[in-house]
């Protein structure tokens, strides 16, 4: 399941906006043709940077009515009058559940959002027009698949360390974050002809594809888009490189993967279950059914599916095998592992960053009774894997006695998380920079402290360096060229040193004390090949 590091502070980081932006200060105009806005309010960076906010651009119809459970519709209808968008993300996140258990006690058990959700935010700094085309940076966030948005990263405050430098006109940026379905109206399997399933997917592909469109009204070049996701963010990235058998048209050439969530073996066969509770628990035969329903009824069918039955684990949660991205025939035709070995992705990509960190495991797997259950945690992925493969899997991994846990940890880590990035590492081995994030206790999420450092209240990290190196590579990323060593960032190397990584997966360690380049450990890539025939071999089921 996917957790972003930024969740648990992120109501205490809205509510410092609210308090200490500047509303209205630079009423910055942008006519996008169907709507008129006006910086939801501004605020300044530690470097002193005045940044323009505009929050809650629609960029698709509300996919509510007929079109709820269908691709989303462009472009929205046309509004009249100045927008502000002075909404709270309460009213605009969508449809969210956060199912008890959760580690974040102002979320736990809740449900809230709207369906009419599809909105982004754009973020600049003050001075930037249209023309400059300047580097952007789009941020598609991380939710679990099932809850929060794009005001739940840190962005709505602009701590964002990338922006509390000294900006000058020939380094500055833009970033954009969006809303996607979650839960049932973005993830609902697709078993009649009349719908769209995968919807969070198509969400964001609207949504970068306004980026595209638009982007250059604010001062952005529509040509250098960069798409960044961490965790069920990330794993969306991943499918659209995937989409269509590799043949989506995409609106970027860049991308920063950071923990892909993805369920390997999430197949629509599998999924029948989830689709047939969902009919019932709301009285339905069928989708025609469920779009009639009010939102208050699809509101209480999501929170019942998340809250109150037991999740799979295994990069889902709600009913087995959960509410994530399927293999649907429609976006998808194959197994995400088989799809990358055929070559079936896109080859559009100019530049690749792909990582996870060392212990994605730890504190996102069912690790109880430990390694009695590791069959029963195996067969949650790979419902029909036999005794021989899932023994001779647990053999591979390396745990102390007094420490059984550590099995389930490390199966978590590799195959939701690492494995899926080792495949895309080969995939795109001579344009992908692979990374892990090894800097205790490298739990999930907690490289992105690193990569968005601001300062060690907000973003608390324990090597400074290997923040500022990291911000740096980022940074060089969005500007697509080398940057000067800072003298006060020790570790940071131009990007072109950090080396691709080709037939040895040659990877970047990040470790207290800085980046350290070398092959993946051999027992990590023996136990993900190990796992990808597992996954790919047939007579192991859907």
């Amino acid at each position: 399941m996917t957790i972003l590091y930024y969740l648990a502070v992120s109501i205490l980081l809205c509510s410092l906006t609210s308090a200490h932006s500047q509303r209205h200060k630079a009423r910055k105009l942008i006519d996008l043709g169907y709507a008129k806005h006006i910086p939801t309010y501004t605020n300044k960076t530690i470097a002193n940077a005045t940044l323009l906010n505009y929050n809650n651009i629609r960029y698709a119809l509300p996919p509510t009515g007929s079109n709820r459970f269908r691709k989303p519709r462009t472009p929205p209808a046309y509004q009249p009058g100045i927008q502000t968008g002075n909404r709270s993300s309460w009213e605009t996140d969508c449809l969210s559940s956060a199912p008890v258990g959760v580690p974040f006690p102002l979320l736990n058990g809740s449900t809230w959002g709207s369906e009419d959700c599809l909105f982004l935010n754009v973020v600049m700094p003050e001075g930037v027009k249209e023309g400059d085309k300047v580097p952007v940076l789009h941020w598609v966030v991380g939710s679990a698949y099932a809850f929060g948005g794009k005001d739940w990263t840190g962005f709505g405050i602009n701590v964002l360390g990338l922006f509390n430098r000294p900006l000058n006109l020939s380094d500055r940026f833009i970033i954009v974050t969006h809303n996607y379905r979650l839960g049932i109206p973005g993830w609902l399997p697709k078993f009649e002809d009349d719908m769209n399933g995968n919807l969070g997917v198509w969400d964001s592909l609207a949504a970068i594809e306004w980026t595209k469109k638009y982007i250059c009204k604010f001062g952005g070049d529509p040509d250098n888009i960069t798409v960044i996701g961490q965790s069920a963010g990330a794993g969306i990235i991943t499918w659209l490189l995937l989409g269509n058998e590799g043949r989506l048209k995409l609106p970027f050439d860049q991308a920063w993967i950071s923990s892909p969530a993805i369920a390997p073996r999430k197949s629509l066969e599998r999924s029948r279950p989830v689709f047939d509770f969902i009919l019932n628990s709301t009285n339905c035969t069928d989708v025609a059914c469920l779009r009639r329903l009010p939102e208050s009824a699809m509101r209480d069918a999501n929170k019942l599916i998340f809250d109150q039955i037991p999740s799979p684990g295994g990069g889902s949660l709600g009913l087995n095998p959960g509410l994530t991205p399927t293999v649907d025939g429609e976006l998808l035709s194959d197994l995400p592992v088989t799809a990358f070995t055929k070559g079936n992705f896109n080859k559009g990509l100019k530049q690749l960053f792909i990582g996870n960190t060392a212990f994605e495991g730890l504190g996102l797997s069912s690790d109880r009774d430990m390694p009695s259950r590791f069959p029963e945690l195996v067969r949650g992925n790979i419902p029909s894997a036999s005794n021989e493969s899932i023994a001779r899997l647990q053999s591979m991994y390396n745990y102390p006695p007094e420490l059984p846990e550590k099995l389930a940890w490390d199966y978590t880590t590799d195959i939701v998380f690492g494995c899926t990035a080792s495949n895309i590492a080969a995939a795109y081995s001579d344009r992908a920079r692979r990374f892990l994030f090894s800097v205790p206790p490298a739990t999930h999420g907690l490289d992105i402290s690193y990569f968005f450092f601001a300062d060690n209240t907000t973003t608390p990290v324990v090597d400074l360096g290997v923040a500022l190196a990291s911000e740096s590579y980022l940074l060089q990323c969005m500007f697509r060229k080398d940057f000067s060593v800072n003298p006060n960032a020790p570790y940071a190397r131009p990007l072109s040193e950090w080396p691709y990584a080709q037939s040895n997966e040659t990877t970047a360690n990040i470790a207290a004390g800085g980046y350290v380049f070398r092959p993946m450990g051999t027992d990590v890539r023996m136990r993900c090949a190990y796992i990808n025939e597992i996954l790919t071999d047939q007579r192991n089921g859907v």
